[in-house]
């Protein structure tokens, strides 16, 4: 049994680079870690000690306001401490065994968009974590499970309904969805160390993808770091990737062909994504 631990990626609005109310991010995605089940303990004790060692003033603060310090959350990826941690993070999903997985769109400029994109994503995840269950955990114990983070309650009826109908649809897929049990469970990441830790992860993915699409200055420094370890966290097989990301335009590459015009869940090997862009 894996588990799936998802965050968003980027943000789910308007994109316009010019326009200062419309340009926090130009993908929209899902990414989080895959850890198999026997270690989401060590994820969960190891992801809230590294917290205790780069934030321990924040977490006194926290504490000293009423709250456990389980429930602090790094959300912030612009000082070389939360390069640091965001470093030790991926380091710690290696020790678990884990694999880092990301589902991102890039979107068009000045485009709204809708709830459908929501679903174009997370069905994505599931097609993606489906094909990574049979391919990397055996034909008959290869099942897992997703946990991601809430969002508000309209947003998840949306999003739920999106996956069930996915999940358990016979034409989906190719041969159907066998190895996810579930419909994914929705909860609050204070109390999971597990989506936490992948809030992380997306947030070092959403710098690292934003640079290759959109090479700002801004981004290269932290991008050019945590790239590698990125890419080194994911799973491989052929032409397959745990992490893909579906540009808006046609763009030309090393492969012969662009991430676009591939199947849906494929990407090229990581080891080769630098030359994507």
């Amino acid at each position: 049994m894996f588990v799936l631990y998802l965050d968003e990626l980027g943000h789910d609005g308007v994109w316009d680079p010019g326009d200062p109310r419309h340009n926090h991010h130009p993908l929209f995605g899902l990414a989080g870690i895959a850890v198999p089940g026997d270690r989401c303990r060590d994820l969960d004790r190891g992801y809230f000690r590294l917290k205790n060692a780069f934030y321990k003033f924040e977490i006194e603060r926290h504490v000293e306001n009423g709250k456990r310090a389980e429930r602090f959350e790094p959300k912030e990826l612009r000082s070389r401490r939360d390069t640091r941690f965001a470093h030790a993070v991926f380091d710690l999903v290696r020790r678990v065994e884990g694999t880092v997985f990301v589902y991102a769109v890039e979107k068009k400029e000045r485009q709204r968009q809708t709830d459908a994109l929501y679903g174009r994503v997370a069905q994505g995840m599931l097609e993606s974590f489906e094909k990574f269950l049979r391919k990397k955990s055996g034909k008959r114990h290869g099942t897992g499970v997703i946990v991601m983070d809430r969002r508000g309650e309209k947003s998840d009826v949306t999003l739920l309904g999106w996956m069930q109908s996915h999940l358990f649809s016979h034409d989906a897929v190719p041969r159907g969805f066998h190895r996810i049990v579930e419909t994914p469970l929705l909860v609050r990441s204070e109390w999971y160390h597990g989506v936490q830790a992948a809030d992380t992860i997306s947030r070092a993915a959403g710098r690292v993808l934003r640079y290759e699409v959109r090479l700002e200055a801004d981004h290269k420094t932290v991008a050019n770091s945590l790239s590698q370890p990125l890419y080194d966290s994911a799973s491989t097989d052929g032409n397959w990737s745990s992490i893909y990301l579906k540009y808006a335009h046609r763009r030309s590459s090393g492969w012969g062909y662009t991430v676009s015009d591939m199947p849906e869940g494929d990407a090229p090997d990581s080891s080769a994504r630098s030359d994507l862009v």
